[in-house]
């Protein structure tokens, strides 16, 4: 599963593990989380909440036709090592701070 940016057509952005199965018909997205904007002191800046986090789809598998999708893209690094690190017990290096 690859980590993709979903754009319903409800125009809720989802980051999740995304599969396309081989008809093509309806996508499966694993642990969703809505990509919303927030905004700070310096403009606005992206947050993440949780997406029907209390349902058992949470993590196996959440089911959307293609019908309800507007759009499927990839996000930008700095947001797909967000994601990551959510859902990871291990810390990038490149975060970690300097001694």
């Amino acid at each position: 599963m690859d980590i993709k940016l979903v754009t319903l057509k409800t125009n809720h952005t989802l980051i999740a593990k995304v599969d396309i199965p081989f008809d093509q018909s309806y996508i499966i997205v694993k642990e969703p989380l809505q990509v919303a904007l927030q905004p700070t002191k310096e403009g606005s800046g992206v947050m993440f909440v949780p997406f029907v986090e209390y349902a058992e789809e949470f993590k196996t598998g959440f089911k959307f036709s293609m019908d309800n999708v507007l759009m499927i893209s990839t996000p930008v690094k700095e947001l797909e090592e967000n994601y990551r690190q959510i859902f990871s017990n291990i810390q990038i290096a490149s975060s970690i701070p300097k001694l």
